[in-house]
């Protein structure tokens, strides 16, 4: 009788482990990616984007959940698949409010570690290196939706779901990015469930940090698990605009030793003076330009904002505008076929961004 007991005990318990296995595999999926484009199409429906954008329906996904607008009018939705075994938090793109698209900006770069004010105080960690840096305007995109969708996940955690795909589409990507990263960093911390394995599926999404945030979080994230998806004829993954200066390198550079540089090179004093000249040279333009970008697009639109948002408390910036790509990319090449249909120098700024494109791109290409 004891045996018979203990049989039916693990019996019970293989099977409940069995049944909130991880299904998610690393490596990027097809039919993944196209659904998570159409849900993110889907925001037709919580406003602010135009029915002309719309792709399709999404497939074997229920949409269980929208949040409220939060932050710099921002929504994200909760979908279930059919089988309930897998969650995934979509995060709407810019809509055409003044609001959302001042946060896309507002490209200061402000530090990946500290506190947020919006509303609210928020203390936040998307890195473990002290020097990452993110773009200061989605990081409060970000941070304006986190608690409710902890919230929701905690509820999926406790109903055996272990599997999360993050997703968004433009701005939506950026933030994505970011939330990834904050949720990695909390399992890392031990404030998070480390056994939900999450997924990324940004896509059209442009630069969300600095060199040392991508580094980072293609760390955090190595082994398939995080996709940003680009139409090589799309313009805003090019953005923000970025400068690198010679601050931006690694401790260890030339640009910082030019005495060991010279002194390797075995110069005489005359070519050791025009030497340090020409790295003046090279400097100056570029700390110019860095100066003016984190004036205007941070300090000046940010001071915007803090007109306009009641509650907002612009952190501090840092003197950077090194934004650099993170993760791993899955390119798309339009090909003749394609540019008849959407003429490369289309009238529509959005011709090549949006989700038909995107979509249809995608289901030739990939």
């Amino acid at each position: 009788m004891v045996r018979l007991s203990v049989i039916f005990f693990l019996t019970a318990l293989l099977s409940s482990l069995s049944c909130r296995a991880q299904v998610l595999k690393p490596g990027f999926e097809k039919a993944e990616y196209l659904e998570c484009l159409a849900m993110g199409s889907h925001f037709k429906d919580a406003g602010g984007i135009e029915e002309k954008y719309f792709c399709r329906e999404a497939q074997g996904y229920d949409r269980i959940y929208v949040s409220p607008t939060t932050g710099f009018d921002n929504v994200w939705e909760l979908w279930q698949r059919a089988d309930k075994k897998v969650v995934v938090v979509s995060i709407r793109c810019t809509v055409f409010t003044l609001m959302s698209w001042y946060s896309n900006f507002h490209a200061g770069i402000t530090k990946a570690n500290g506190f947020y004010t919006l509303g609210k105080k928020y203390k936040y960690s998307l890195s473990s290196d002290t020097s990452a840096c993110v773009h200061v305007g989605w990081l409060g995109c970000m941070l304006s939706m986190q608690e409710d969708i902890i919230s929701k996940l905690d509820s999926c955690y406790n109903a055996g779901i272990r599997d999360c795909i993050l997703t968004g589409h433009s701005q939506g990507g950026a933030i994505t990015y970011l939330m990834t990263a904050f949720l990695l960093r909390k399992q890392e911390l031990g404030e998070f469930h480390k056994d939900m394995q999450f997924k990324t599926y940004c896509s059209a999404a442009p630069k969300p940090g600095n060199y040392a945030f991508a580094m980072s979080y293609g760390r955090m994230t190595r082994g398939g698990w995080a996709f940003n998806v680009v139409n090589a004829d799309d313009w805003v993954p090019e953005t923000p605009m970025s400068v690198q200066t010679p601050d931006d390198f690694n401790p260890t550079n030339p640009f910082a030793r030019i005495d060991d540089v010279a002194k390797m090179g075995k110069m005489n004093r005359m070519d050791k003076v025009k030497f340090k000249a020409l790295i003046t040279i090279l400097r100056r333009p570029t700390r110019k330009s860095e100066k003016k970008l984190t004036r205007y697009l941070g300090k000046t639109l940010g001071g915007m904002l803090e007109d306009m948002y009641e509650g907002y408390d612009m952190p501090q910036l840092e003197r950077c505008a090194n934004y650099q790509r993170a993760g791993d990319f899955i390119i798309m090449m339009p090909d003749e076929e394609y540019h008849r249909r959407h003429p490369k120098n289309a009238e529509d700024a959005f011709e090549h961004h949006m989700f038909k494109s995107y979509m249809e791109l995608a289901e030739a290409d990939l």
